[in-house]
């Protein structure tokens, strides 16, 4: 039986939309539509089948129409993740199966599209991979399209009328139905399932709808009206808020308004010290539609555009054309800013499922990033010469991921000229200068640093895997969490290391993991020389105040006298210590 909820209570779970809602709880139950097996008569098959087609036909049309309104309202781009759905309709190994099981089994066309639609769903739900679990999100949306199509059933969607602003709780949303909610009512989303990487959180955060999901609140009892708190930067959701909750989180809310307005005193300027240290503050974006949000923070630029999204939200392997549609979308839109083009990085807790990603016991040290590129040369050259053509615009910069030796560069850069050949073989037109870099994440790469240098244009610094590399620690095993110690001296002497290797070979470089939103290490960064920091696009005026509060004088001897020291609690007392009280009366940190 659910437990009541009469009091407060705090729920936690996966922040995929970032926003702070506030408002009265709209609970949505989806009728679970389940298909008892029906058998036809022989005579019957030929009639069953194009009963079925029909279906087929008319549930892709009703999918083409929400992708145009979703073209039309939201963007082009975000109204590709239902080409997922129309491909599912096409595929033709469950067709195949549909079909036979009408034929052989004599089976109807619901109950046999039904079987089928179920035993797939059912393999994606057990797999261990989060993509996975997305994909049978998109296959019970358009089972249940084609089923009711078939059963004659009213509507396909989830009614959601919504006459009044309202926080939708629902097991789980379907692209198809979040693009039937009135917008404007529609304050915040929690959800059982979804990733952050799942059609409805792109969906979401295009929208600008605050949204967690991974929430266990089936066994809670919470009624229609209950007053809710979702913050969808953090993933946390209250109930039943006290009126200091309520008082907390608007005031956040307001805060957040409030920095937004004040963008514009800090867009235009540069990021440069009071002794005139400029550091480029970039944005690490996944999506060509974060373009509008790289332009409103002032961003120097891209610094990490992951691509593996491109891969993430389809079924089939993106082609040459599509890639560079979205490779030149962000290349002209933000010209002459840089744009730093990440190769494919699949593997580890990023599954793109065309490459069949899934089943090491160790993804995170298996085979992933590089090493499935460099495994698969055809169809990285697909991607690099959509990359190289972009870069046609003059401000394109290419870079491999998770290189731990010399040859692994030397073979990526040796596809690179086969590409680039090829290009010019077809006419096609590149920037012949491009800039091609490597990112350095793993300690082994560090240990290298002077030989890549020698290869490379630029180096850009991971500093989530390096940090989990050196440290063995997996960054996701909650069990060891607090071995997780960005600040540690064996992460920050690599760093070093990397810098001073630069520096000697006079090329640039980087640093676009976590650590780089984080306002001690921002300190420590600048005045190591680090000439860009790369991050989430919402914590750019943040980093740019901070960089133009401080003095690079105060920056270097900051960084000299952090990496004497012998322990991450160390560094940290020593930094809250040192700067602290004047990053709080500076406005950049928050009391406490």
């Amino acid at each position: 039986m659910p437990l009541t909820s009469p009091s407060r209570m705090v729920l936690r779970g996966i922040p995929v939309s970032p926003g702070i809602a506030i408002g009265p709880a709209y609970i949505v139950h989806p009728e679970h539509r389940e298909v008892l097996k029906q058998l036809i008569a022989p005579e019957k098959v030929e009639s069953e089948s194009i009963r079925l087609r029909r279906a087929l036909d008319r549930a892709q049309k009703e999918i083409e129409g929400i992708k145009n309104r979703v073209s039309s309202d939201i963007g082009e781009h975000e109204s590709r993740i239902f080409d997922s759905h129309i491909l599912i309709l096409r595929d033709r190994e469950i067709l195949d199966t549909v079909f036979r099981d009408v034929r052989e089994n004599l089976y109807s066309a619901e109950y046999a599209f039904y079987r089928q639609i179920n035993l797939l769903a059912e393999r994606f739900d057990a797999a261990a991979g989060g993509f996975l679990k997305d994909h049978m999100i998109d296959l019970r949306d358009v089972g249940t399209r084609v089923i009711d199509i078939l059963t004659l059933s009213e509507s396909t969607q989830i009614a959601v009328e919504l006459e009044e602003p309202r926080v939708i709780l629902a097991r789980s949303l379907t692209p198809s139905e979040l693009s039937q909610f009135n917008r404007r009512n529609t304050l915040g989303l929690c959800m059982e399932t979804g990733s952050k990487t799942s059609h409805m959180a792109i969906l979401a955060r295009s929208l600008e709808i605050p949204a967690v999901s991974g929430l266990s609140w089936r066994e809670i009892q919470i009624d229609p009206g209950q007053t809710l708190i979702v913050d969808g930067n953090d993933g946390v959701v209250v109930l039943n808020p006290t009126l200091r909750d309520i008082k907390e989180y608007g005031m956040k809310r307001a805060a957040h308004f409030a920095e937004e307005d004040s963008l514009a005193n800090l867009r235009d300027l540069d990021a440069v010290t009071r002794d005139g240290k400029y550091v480029a503050l970039e944005a690490n974006i996944e999506l060509p539609v974060e373009v509008e949000s790289v332009s409103r923070y002032g961003a120097a630029g891209v610094g990490l555009y992951r691509s593996e999204f491109l891969f993430f939200t389809r079924d089939d392997m993106p082609t040459e054309e599509e890639q560079y549609e979205a490779y030149h979308y962000l290349a002209s839109s933000l010209n002459p800013h840089p744009v730093t083009i990440r190769t494919l990085d699949a593997g580890g807790d990023k599954l793109v499922s065309s490459f069949k990603i899934a089943g090491d016991d160790n993804s995170y040290m298996g085979w992933r990033s590089i090493r499935v590129c460099l495994s698969n040369p055809d169809i990285f050259k697909i991607q690099l010469r959509a990359i190289l053509r972009a870069s046609a615009a003059g401000n394109v910069r290419l870079m491999f991921p998770m290189i731990s030796n010399l040859q692994e560069l030397r073979e990526a850069k040796k596809i690179t000229e086969e590409a680039r050949e090829e290009l010019r073989e077809r006419g096609e037109s590149f920037d012949p200068n491009l800039q091609i870099g490597c990112m350095i994440e793993v300690p082994s790469a560090v240990l290298l640093a002077d030989e890549l240098a020698r290869e490379v244009d630029f180096f850009s610094l991971g500093t989530n895997d390096l940090t989990q590399f050196t440290l063995a620690v997996d960054r996701a095993n909650e069990r060891i969490a607090d071995l997780y110690q960005p600040h540690s001296p064996a992460v920050l002497r690599q760093i070093q290391t990397v810098m001073n290797v630069a520096r000697n070979h006079g090329i640039p470089v980087c640093v676009c993991g976590e650590m780089a939103s984080d306002p001690y290490m921002a300190i420590v960064f600048i005045g190591m020389g680090m000439d860009e920091l790369s991050m989430s696009p919402s914590k750019l005026p943040e980093m740019k105040q901070l960089t133009r509060f401080i003095s690079y004088e105060d920056a270097r001897e900051c960084a000299r006298e952090v990496l004497k020291l012998t322990s991450a609690g160390e560094i940290d007392r020593w930094l809250k210590n040192r700067f602290q009280e004047q990053l709080v009366k500076a406005g950049i940190l928050k009391k406490g």
